[in-house]
């Protein structure tokens, strides 16, 4: 009997690899970890963005039940990626929201079931458009605190097979798939549909600390919108838009309104001193 996969249940809880994947050698230069943003649907799953050869963004969320990085048919469609006689694909680009690069990712040209089934039910409140499974997430140790907006990905010295036993479209569901089409229906009966979400994030290209008054600035991303305008490890950053941020908190929320090409005041305190700095957002996920 087969057991299907969907939407393992992911709580404060530090993702990890099997046994094989170990932590960099003593002496060696950790590699560098990375802050992915979430957030978490209705039904609490943890929903991601993601770029696939530079197009995008797209919504994934983390599945630690599915075996693979499932990318939904259309999508692969829009992109040009045509699937193998198994169904895998191969792309050759794979940028989650955060700086997690992946080249050359195998994942499956399908749209499960449980997929279709979420999005007929309008369930993430936004269109999913693939999971993202074991073949990724056993690459990095994943810590995740509900307490912040972002989680921390740590690559590992690990490098998961390609999982078999999954030729042909549906993965032998066994019948299950005919779910995703009932769910989909209900959806529509009752009105309910995805909302899309595929506008682009503004990018500063700085990250915050915690201050003792206010945020911050601990490093500042060489060449980014930040740096460019004069923003400098250190600073102090208390008002954005003129309106006062006591936390980190208070700085992504207005981060996340900002759309690419927008201006940004930021007032900072350098050396006792304020002054004001206009950023003009990039091009974030």
């Amino acid at each position: 009997m087969r057991i299907p996969w969907f939407c393992a249940a992911l709580a404060a809880l530090c993702l990890v690899s099997p046994a094989e994947a170990r932590a960099p050698v003593p002496g060696k230069a950790a590699p560098r970890s990375f802050e992915v943003p979430y957030r978490l649907t209705v039904p609490k799953h943890l929903l991601v963005r993601a770029k696939i050869n530079g197009k995008g963004p797209f919504n994934f969320i983390l599945d630690t039940g599915a075996p693979a990085l499932f990318v939904a048919t259309p999508v692969c469609k829009k992109l040009g990626i045509e699937p193998d006689r198994n169904g895998w694909g191969t792309f050759d680009r794979f940028e989650i929201e955060g700086g997690v690069v992946l080249t050359k990712l195998r994942g499956r040209v399908e749209t499960p079931f449980q997929l279709e089934g979420m999005n007929g039910m309008g369930l993430a409140g936004a269109e999913v458009h693939g999971m993202i499974g074991y073949n990724v997430l056993a690459r990095y140790r994943i810590e995740i605190d509900f307490a912040r907006d972002k989680m921390v990905w740590a690559p590992l010295d690990f490098e998961p097979k390609v999982p078999g036993g999954m030729g042909g479209k549906g993965g032998g569901m066994g019948g299950l798939e005919i779910m995703g089409s009932i769910m989909k229906g209900l959806g529509a009966l009752l009105g309910r549909k995805p909302a899309p979400e595929v506008r682009l994030r503004g990018f500063w290209g700085v990250e915050l600390a915690e201050g003792d008054e206010s945020p911050v600035v601990r490093s500042v991303l060489t060449n980014g919108p930040a740096a460019g305008a004069g923003v400098k490890a250190g600073d102090r950053l208390t008002h954005v838009q003129g309106r006062t941020v006591q936390n980190v908190e208070d700085v992504h929320r207005f981060a996340r309104k900002l759309a690419p090409g927008e201006s940004v005041k930021l007032t900072v305190v350098r050396g006792g001193v304020a002054r004001e700095i206009t950023v003009k957002a990039g091009e974030g996920i």
